[in-house]
């Protein structure tokens, strides 16, 4: 399991992409010259080349094609994933700006911007503020 999220990730980065786009197109490119006449093959000197290599262009065509499937599939995955977590944390933000103690402690924020206020370290509310991204120090 954790294997594959790790393929995934080294896929999912924006320059592996190109990668793979690359190569999607460059074979696509090489496949469609078999359906050249024979004349021009032999011009451009093609027909040794498609004979020897068009299994392993067929194989690297394929290959990348599923690859940027699934590169798009896990990215639509982590969009739906990253939308219920800011859901969540706007849920979760609004409920602890409904508190009473965490209007004070932002009060007191408020009236020292913008210098640091001391606040105690280890108060609930504190730290839930700041595990909801307000930062409290």
């Amino acid at each position: 399991m954790k294997t594959t999220e790790k393929i995934l990730d080294i896929l999912g980065k924006p320059i592996n992409f190109d990668i793979l786009l690359a190569s999607l197109l460059t074979s696509l490119a090489l496949l469609a010259t078999n359906f050249l006449p024979e004349k021009y093959l032999v011009r451009f000197h093609l027909e040794k080349f498609l004979n020897d290599y068009n299994p392993y262009i067929l194989m690297v065509f394929f290959v990348s094609l599923f690859l940027i499937i699934i590169h798009f599939g896990s990215k639509k995955r982590k969009e739906k994933k990253d939308k219920a977590f800011n859901k969540y944390l706007i849920e979760q933000q609004d409920k602890l700006f409904e508190d009473e103690d965490a209007r004070e402690i932002l009060a007191q924020l408020y009236r020292c911007h913008p210098r640091a206020s001391k606040l105690p370290m280890q108060n609930q509310k504190v730290l839930l503020l700041e595990q909801y991204l307000v930062p409290c120090q």
